[in-house]
């Protein structure tokens, strides 16, 4: 019997966007990835205190806007419900004992590889976890890979992503300047941010 392959993809989703998808898509093939589990922070760990961010509650209506025209993805409330600072290695170790028979593997950009030992408990995250790694052109990763300890690299596998130009900085700036992001992110999420006001705000750009 194959093990189920879980891909676990984290961030504050703030808002989620078509390169977030494209990144995804790409790792779950990649990977041979039977799930990829789109996780919105409560409060990231890196991103405490940020005025940018909007309510939990948003940041996760919109992924599961964003992802639910795709099979292989899934959102998770996991992380909001559990609240506080999100800190990955307490997601594993729920995801680990909900579903003790599947392969988890953490899906991360080359800059948050580079960061890795800095990571609440990272040995005992890395215990539970291999590592996809998206790299884009020029992103010095294989030189940040040399400076980890041999036991990160041993669980690394690195996938080349399409590279698209946006950001969800950028999308909170052209909407509190009135700018369009139709077809920068999905449809029914620009519905969403426009209904409910979101991002006007400069002080949320």
């Amino acid at each position: 019997m194959t093990t189920a392959r879980l891909g676990l993809f984290g961030g504050t989703f703030n808002p989620p966007h078509i390169a977030h998808l494209a990144v995804a898509e790409a790792m779950g093939e990649a990977l041979g990835l039977d799930r990829v589990l789109w996780m919105p922070a409560a409060t990231s760990p890196f991103k405490q205190g940020d005025p940018a961010s909007v309510a939990p509650e948003h940041r996760l209506a919109m992924v599961e806007l964003a992802v639910r025209d795709n099979p292989r993805f899934e959102a998770s409330d996991l992380e909001i419900r559990r609240a506080g600072v999100s800190y990955t290695v307490d997601t594993v170790e729920a995801l680990r004992a909900a579903r003790p028979s599947q392969a988890l593997v953490l899906l991360l950009g080359g800059d948050s590889l580079a960061g890795f030992t800095r990571w609440h408990r990272w040995e005992a995250l890395l215990a539970q976890v291999t590592l996809g790694v998206y790299r884009r052109p020029g992103d010095g990763l294989s030189e940040d890979l040399r400076e980890l300890p041999a036991s990160v690299r041993a669980k690394v596998t690195t996938v080349a992503a399409l590279r698209l130009d946006v950001s969800s900085t950028q999308l909170r700036k052209r909407v509190s300047e009135a700018r369009t992001i139709r077809y920068m992110v999905p449809e029914a999420l620009r519905k969403y941010i426009d209904k409910h006001g979101l991002y006007k705000n400069r002080a949320q750009a």
